[in-house]
């Protein structure tokens, strides 16, 4: 296939442009800026064919889109940061959800017949009483943050073009997930970051923490980049599809067992300013649809996920927050 990946530099991207590399794929992928280039990983500078492209600039999608031929596409390209979204919603609007409709005008045009996929997120849901949950599909979209409200439009916009001009748009909705490469505005990279500069001798051995009671359901990315792939083949377009483990962990559960992985005692401290400030107690997915149309299921163990986060920051990856949104 040749596919096009959006936001191929990011966290998610360069897990999927792997997983596509080896499945065989010829891919291209987008990244905003040189600094988010340079911090690839080799392999993937000589593997993909990278593009430049900002999309939010209609133009410099054209460029990409209009010459490609591509036959899938997977549209990344985001901010996907709840707390950074808190920080300018402006910002997130004109990215998450204008930079979607530019791409969409350029596909439409070029590539009518290929099949895309459209990341939303389980955050669309908002709150949700906890027996209601686990969440499925067929919940009503209620998003109480700007990073969800973007995602949600993104949605409505999707029938449109699927309606009218019959592009062939998967969606599915992720669930919290994390791995090695992702970026420490989240939860388990953040503790992870602390607890390595802790036994490196490059911070007190004190961790800040927000929030701890909330509980989220966590995938490895590993897992979720499978998932995308099976959903963007497999599931008929325009009805969602969840990505979620099905098991929910407290947020004191994943600093607890990361500290069981450290070298050293640390002593833990609440820090007022990493409160977010609309917090949704539990999110839990269901994600038997997903299961049921593709035979997907995850397949890392989550202490597993967590080691591999706390190694990859043992090894002094520090890559920059705006690298890996």
């Amino acid at each position: 296939m040749k596919t096009l990946v959006t936001g191929a530099a990011g966290f998610v991207g360069t897990h999927l442009c792997e997983y596509l590399l080896r499945r065989g794929d010829d891919v291209h992928g987008t990244y905003l800026d040189q600094a988010e280039f340079d911090r690839l990983p080799e392999s993937l500078q000589q593997q993909v064919v990278f593009h430049q492209c900002d999309l939010s600039n209609l133009e410099q999608i054209h460029n990409i889109v209009e010459p490609g031929g591509f036959e899938r596409v997977y549209h990344l390209a985001a901010i996907s940061s709840v707390h950074q979204s808190w920080q300018g919603q402006d910002l997130v609007i004109r990215v998450n959800l204008y930079g979607w409709i530019n791409l969409m005008e350029a596909l439409r045009q070029y590539c009518p017949k290929a099949r895309i996929l459209m990341v939303s997120s389980g955050e669309v849901y908002g709150v949700v009483a906890e027996n209601r949950q686990p969440i499925d599909e067929f919940q009503p979209l209620r998003p109480i943050n700007p990073y969800a409200d973007s995602k949600a439009a993104q949605e409505m916009f999707c029938y449109q073009y699927i309606h009218r001009y019959q592009l062939q748009i998967v969606i599915v909705r992720p669930f919290n997930h994390t791995g090695p490469r992702q970026a420490p505005s989240f939860v388990c990279p953040d503790f992870a970051k602390q607890i390595a500069a802790i036994e490196q001798g490059k911070r007190e051995a004190v961790i800040s923490v927000g929030n701890l009671e909330a509980r989220r359901d966590f995938c490895d990315v590993r897992d979720v980049v499978r998932a995308y792939y099976l959903a963007l083949e497999t599931c008929a377009p325009g009805i969602p599809v969840n990505v979620a483990s099905g098991s929910a962990w407290s947020i004191q559960q994943v600093l607890d067992m990361l500290l069981r992985f450290s070298t050293v005692p640390i002593e833990i401290r609440q820090d007022p300013q990493r409160l977010r400030p609309s917090d949704v107690p539990l999110m839990l997915g269901d994600s038997t649809r997903l299961h049921r149309q593709t035979g997907w299921q995850p397949e890392i163990p989550f202490e597993e996920t967590l080691q591999s986060v706390l190694n990859y920051w043992r090894e002094n990856r520090y890559w920059s927050v705006k690298a890996l949104l």
